[in-house]
């Protein structure tokens, strides 16, 4: 299996000024081709860093790929860094230069000098066209090694690395892609699945196991499969363990399980968010088509929009509090009555820092739902911050929904 060296280029990235998001999708996206990743390492925008990076890099992998520094600024230094390193001439190349010109023209802008910095690529470059801004990815080959040259901008990486990276990598490598599961779970702790799973583990041999734990819950990755009886076995033995907490399997998103499920059974619903702020009804509508099933939300926010819009009663708000049982439940209740949906679904909590009582701390949080067949609530208690208590609470109402919608 040939290896992958990749190297994250960018001074806003050391200084947390930008999240790096691009070595985790090139990480992801190599592993599920069948290229290994050695190594990934994040540097600034210095020459000779980048070029002592490059020289280690080139000696240590088949593919190196780097992601930054592109661009037409005096701090993008990459283009010349490589050049150095393969001791190549820098040429002037047409095509992309016209493409820069285009842009400016479009934009009704006079081109800057530094522009022109764009067109400049080491001889015998490669160019991958880059469909979502102005410089283009780079393939440069050398005996055995590839070195490829992409932008730092998310979007434009991830389209250059699927319409040409990986159309280059496929044809000049032997690629064979690892059958691979992936078992996504929320509201179960890591150590709590593996004491459920490892006696079920321990009858195929040779399997790689890793435990990958996030705000939202813990993936199950498991690779070095034999063949696809052998993965349809594990996935079905570890679903009837874990049933009630798993969501999906592979790229699944538990919006899109909720997209299916409600299409499938002609449900359709409506939201009332206080402690999430619209972060549920932000996930629902992420998906394609969802029109189709839900009919909308409202951020009931205060205990008189709560009673103006979900009709939730006064006596229980003083009784009770709008962080209970009582109130997610006539929210749901309420909600689903104002909006003539087959599901309400609710939630109210405490996200913190303040508000909280003794009775009711920072991270508690009601969840309510109401369908054609029962009515229902559920009480959590999330550690974290304001934004991880608000995501948490979130994304345990799209599982209860999920859930919900299983039964009916």
């Amino acid at each position: 299996m040939p290896n992958a060296y990749l190297i994250i280029i960018g001074d806003e990235i050391l200084s947390g000024r930008t999240q790096d998001t691009n070595s985790y999708y090139l990480a992801q996206r190599l592993n599920e081709i069948g290229i290994s990743v050695c190594c990934i390492v994040t540097i600034g925008d210095n020459r000779l860093t980048i070029e002592e990076t490059l020289k280690n890099a080139l000696e240590m992998c088949d593919i190196v790929i780097t992601s930054g520094g592109l661009g037409p600024t005096p701090d993008d230094h990459t283009i010349i860094s490589v050049a150095n390193v393969l001791k190549r001439k820098l040429i002037l190349e047409e095509s992309i230069l016209k493409k820069v010109e285009r842009y400016f023209q479009q934009q009704n802008q006079i081109m800057s000098e530094l522009a022109t910095k764009q067109a400049l690529i080491p001889q015998g470059s490669i160019i991958l066209d880059n469909p979502a801004g102005q410089a283009p990815g780079l393939i440069l080959k050398m005996n055995k090694k590839t070195l490829i040259l992409l932008p730092g901008v998310s979007e434009e990486l991830q389209k250059i690395f699927e319409t040409g990276v990986i159309p280059y990598l496929s044809e000049n490598y032997d690629l064979q892609p690892p059958i691979s599961l992936i078992i996504r779970t929320t509201n179960l702790s890591e150590m709590i699945i593996v004491d459920k799973i490892s006696d079920i583990l321990k009858n195929y041999r040779g399997l790689s196991v890793s435990y990958l734990p996030s705000i939202i819950g813990v993936d199950i990755r498991i690779t070095n499969i034999k063949d696809k009886k052998t993965t349809n076995n594990i996935q079905k033995e570890i679903y009837t363990i874990l049933k009630p907490y798993v969501y999906g399997f592979n790229k699944d998103k538990i919006e899109e399980v909720i997209g299916n499920l409600c299409r499938k059974k002609q449900l359709t619903l409506s939201i009332a968010e206080s402690c999430t702020g619209g972060l549920i009804s932000d996930k629902i509508t992420n998906i394609a088509g969802s029109s189709e099933y839900f009919i909308g939300g409202a951020v009931l926010y205060s205990n008189k929009l709560k009673t103006l819009i979900a009709e939730v009663k006064r006596e229980t708000l003083r009784k009770f509090g709008a962080v209970s049982q009582e109130t997610v439940l006539e929210m749901a209740v309420g909600i689903r009555q104002k909006f003539g949906t087959d599901i309400g679904l609710s939630v109210s909590g405490i996200a913190g820092p303040s508000g909280a009582t003794k009775e009711k701390p920072v991270g508690l949080v009601y969840i309510g739902i109401a369908s054609p067949k029962r009515m229902k609530a559920e009480k959590y208690i999330f550690s974290g911050n304001r934004q991880m208590i608000k995501i948490k609470a979130a994304m345990s109402a799209l599982d209860l929904l999920r859930r919900t919608l299983e039964e009916l």
